[in-house]
């Protein structure tokens, strides 16, 4: 059954969130929270998602711990798309994220630095019933921010969140520690800077030098073996990626040029059914060269840490939105170098001979990565495809196939070291 009010909170403040939760049904008002409101057997993500849009009011438990959730901001997204209403509780001043303080910019907040007193839990309980009533929030204050931010809160919110699977399989962990990034260039807020390489046809984004933690991601509970350990890695020079994989009409005209069958379709699709090789020598004729693991997911990331860049549903073709079948390249939201499904649609061939767990003491750029050279050596996939699962689209995620091997659901985006205009 729907109940009116949504509790978000970190997992680390459970003990604070039920509290509030029995003021507030204390005084008749029925809350949603989790894990208490999910059936056993329930998919955490479709529970979430169907919680969020029956409810009317959303109370965001505003902390350090929720600042650092991407949970949180994607329960926060949801609401803020579905025009719910949002009563920030907040129990301390803590920076917010960009997306965060676009999301909450036009809720009226209930500050309690003192904490969670019975006189704070007696405003949140008559802000609450005010916001069920249609009313102006009791006892807050507006978030001050300028009207071309709020005009900004709005439209991120309606090209991100979006109705469908929440983009997170990783419930229970509810505030990662996040590592730093470092890079070169500053990528929130500026515009990718793009290449058209002539031979190709094809557009590339420009990937700064910098440092990532490459492999399974904070707090994330659903990484294989082969995806540990997490490591420090370095990318000392920049390059530019394709920002697409490579379409059926790119690769067109490499089979013109070479004479071998030009493949059907519409040409806006990704290209698949070619072997590690074949993807190699695709790259090198046009040009550049398959990128190595460690690039590709860096590039991935474009300097997140968590599992995904952005709300799967949002950024990846995927099994549950996909209808079983690859989609035209760059109809989803790009990462923050401007890159077109990294995650989902076709998997992408790398570099890398594949092993079942990463030798950090081994190359990740550079001429002295081990390929997949000898027959019975498998090379790596990344990116999931169309008909993969969330679990499986996760940045970090690892495929592995023979090299030999060319299959319909994995393709390649190609690399490129033409010098940077300055």
């Amino acid at each position: 059954m729907a109940k009116p009010v949504f509790i978000s909170y970190a997992s680390a403040d459970t003990a604070v969130a039920n509290r509030m939760c029995v003021a507030l049904e204390s005084a008749g008002i029925s809350c949603w929270i989790a894990p208490r409101d999910i059936e056993p057997g329930t998919d955490y993500p479709a529970a979430i998602v169907d919680a969020v849009t029956s409810c009317t009011v959303l109370i965001v438990l505003l902390t350090q711990n929720a600042v650092s959730s991407p949970h949180i901001l994607t329960e926060i997204g949801h609401a803020f798309s579905n025009k719910k209403r949002i009563i920030p509780f907040r129990l301390a001043r803590v920076p917010l994220s960009k997306d965060m303080d676009y999301f909450l910019s036009m809720a009226q907040w209930l500050d309690a630095p003192e904490g969670c007193t019975d006189q704070n839990l007696d405003r949140l309980k008559q802000a609450t019933l005010a916001a069920l009533r249609g009313e102006t929030t009791a006892g807050a204050t507006g978030n001050k921010e300028s009207p071309a931010r709020l005009w900004h809160a709005a439209l991120i919110s309606s090209l991100v969140f979006v109705a469908g699977t929440i983009a997170y399989r990783v419930w229970p962990s509810h505030s990662p520690q996040i590592p730093v990034v470092k890079s070169d260039a500053k990528i929130a807020g500026s515009a990718p800077q793009t290449w058209l390489n002539p031979k190709d046809g094809q557009e590339y984004g420009w990937i700064p030098a910098g440092t990532f933690t490459m492999g399974c991601s904070p707090a994330d509970s659903q990484c294989a073996d082969d995806e540990k350990p997490a490591h420090p890695v370095d990318i000392p020079k920049g390059f530019w990626l394709a920002r697409t994989e490579v379409t059926v009409a790119a690769y067109r005209k490499f089979a013109a040029s070479h004479k071998v069958p030009a493949p059907p379709g519409d040409g806006n699709l990704p290209y698949a059914n070619l072997t590690w090789a074949e993807a190699k020598t695709y790259c090198a004729d046009v040009g550049g060269r398959l990128p190595t693991e460690a690039e590709w997911e860096y590039a991935a990331r474009g300097g997140q840490s968590g599992a995904y860049y952005g709300p799967v549903s949002t950024i990846a073709w995927f099994t549950e939105n996909s209808s079983g079948a690859p989609h035209v390249v760059g109809t989803k939201e790009p990462n923050a170098y401007g890159l077109y499904d990294m995650l989902g649609n076709v998997s992408e061939w790398v570099l890398d001979r594949y092993y079942n767990r990463y030798d950090v003491t081994s190359p990740a750029v550079g001429a002295n990565v081990e390929q997949p050279l000898v027959s019975n050596a498998e090379a790596v996939a990344r990116g999931g495809f169309w008909d993969s699962d969330a679990a499986s689209v996760r940045v970090s995620h690892r495929a592995a196939h023979e090299n030999d091997d060319a299959q319909p659901i994995v393709g390649v985006r190609c690399a490129n070291d033409h010098e940077r205009a300055r």
